[in-house]
C-alpha cells in the first residue's frame, strides 16, 4: 500500500469519525430538547398544594411505569452549572442521550436511594468540580425536590454497595473516574446527596458555605450518622483537596499499571480512604487499602508527602506497611 493510500484511508477514517461523534452530539441535543419540552409540560401547576412539592415527604401519587429513554426529571446543580434531563434506563444509547436514572431504585422524592449515572466526558463533567454542601435540584412533574452534596468517594468499578437501598430520600450520583482517563476508567465517583427542607436552606446563588469533606467509609458511625457515614476532614480548602485527591487517583493508575506489567496476578490497588491535611505549600495524605488490595499482599497503610507546584500537588515520599 503506498503512502498516498494510506494517507487517504487515515483522512477518510478521521472523517467518518467526527461524523459519527456529531451525530452522537445531535441526537443528544435533540433528545435533551425534547426531554426538557416534554418535562415543562408535563409539570404541576403553580397553585399546587405544598404537600405535592414538598423536598422531604414521599412523593404525593406514585410515578406509573417508566418506558425506557423516558423523562423522569430536570437535574441541575447550580454551582458547577451542570443541568441535564435525566432520562429512564442506563443502557448505551439512553447515557448517550442524557444522565441516566437506573431501573429499580427509587424515583424523585420518593423514600430510598435514587441513582443516577452520566458519562464523564459529557453530562457529568461538570461533577469534576463538586464539593460537599452543593445543592442539587430535581424538578419534573411530581414536584420539586431539594438535595445537598453529604459526601464525595471513588469506588471499585465492580462495587454494587452504592445501590444499596436507603430509608429517606437520598440522590445518588455516579460517573466514571479519573476524569481526565482516555478510555475505560478503572473506577466510580460516587456523589452522595440527601433531601432537605427548603425552609432550612438558603435559596440557590446564597451564601452557601460547603461543609467539611466527609469520606464514606463502611462502618465509621461519625458524628452525623442520620446524613452521612464517614470520617471528617479538617484544614484544607477545597481547592488542595480536589488536587492531591486527583495526584493520587494518577499515582494509583500508575502504580496498577506496573503491576499488571510485571506479575499476571490480578491485583490492584484501591483505597478504602485517606485523611488529607494541608499546612501552606505541604500537605499530607493518610490511606487505607481496601480489603482486596490487602488480600492481595499489598500494603495496607499508605502515607503520602506532598507538595504544592504551582496549581497542582506532587508527591514527594511515600511510607507504606
Amino acid at each position: 500500500m503506498s503512502a498516498r493510500v494510506a494517507s487517504r484511508l487515515l483522512i477518510a477514517g478521521g472523517v467518518a469519525m467526527l461524523g459519527w461523534w456529531a451525530l452522537v452530539l445531535v441526537d443528544a441535543s435533540v433528545s435533551q430538547r425534547q426531554a426538557r419540552q416534554s418535562i415543562t409540560m408535563a409539570a404541576p401547576m403553580p397553585d399546587a398544594p405544598d404537600d405535592a412539592r414538598s423536598s422531604v415527604s414521599p412523593i404525593p401519587r406514585p410515578i406509573p411505569p417508566l418506558t425506557q429513554g423516558a423523562a423522569v426529571a430536570a437535574l441541575s446543580i447550580p454551582r458547577v452549572q451542570l443541568s441535564s434531563i435525566v432520562l429512564h434506563g442506563s443502557d448505551a444509547r439512553t447515557l448517550r442521550r442524557g444522565p441516566g436514572h437506573l431501573e429499580h431504585t427509587a424515583t424523585p422524592g420518593e423514600r430510598g436511594n435514587m441513582v443516577v449515572a452520566g458519562h464523564r466526558d459529557s453530562f457529568f463533567r461538570p461533577l469534576r468540580d463538586i464539593v460537599i454542601g452543593d445543592d442539587v435540584f430535581l424538578d419534573g412533574p411530581y414536584g420539586h425536590f431539594h438535595y445537598r452534596v453529604v459526601s464525595l468517594r471513588v469506588v471499585d468499578a465492580h462495587d454494587l454497595s452504592v445501590l444499596s437501598q436507603t430509608e429517606g430520600p437520598v440522590l445518588t450520583l455516579i460517573t466514571c473516574f479519573p476524569f481526565w482517563v482516555l478510555g475505560n476508567a478503572p473506577d466510580r465517583f460516587i456523589v452522595r446527596a440527601v433531601a432537605v427542607d427548603d425552609e432550612t436552606v438558603s435559596p440557590p446563588g446564597g451564601n452557601n458555605t460547603p461543609a467539611p469533606l466527609v469520606l464514606d467509609v463502611p462502618g465509621y458511625t461519625g458524628d452525623r450518622p442520620d446524613v452521612a457515614t464517614g470520617v471528617r476532614v479538617e484544614h484544607r480548602t477545597v481547592s488542595d483537596e480536589a488536587s492531591i485527591r486527583e495526584t493520587l487517583a494518577r499515582f494509583r493508575v500508575a502504580y496498577n499499571s506496573r503491576l499488571t506489567r510485571e506479575s499476571p496476578a490480578a491485583r490492584s490497588l484501591m483505597f478504602a480512604a485517606c485523611e488529607i491535611s494541608v499546612n501552606g505549600d505541604a500537605g499530607l495524605a493518610a490511606c487505607r487499602a481496601s480489603e482486596a488490595a490487602s488480600a492481595a499482599g499489598l500494603a495496607s497503610e499508605w502515607a503520602f508527602t506532598l507538595q504544592r507546584v504551582g496549581a497542582v500537588w506532587a508527591i514527594r515520599g511515600i511510607v507504606t506497611k
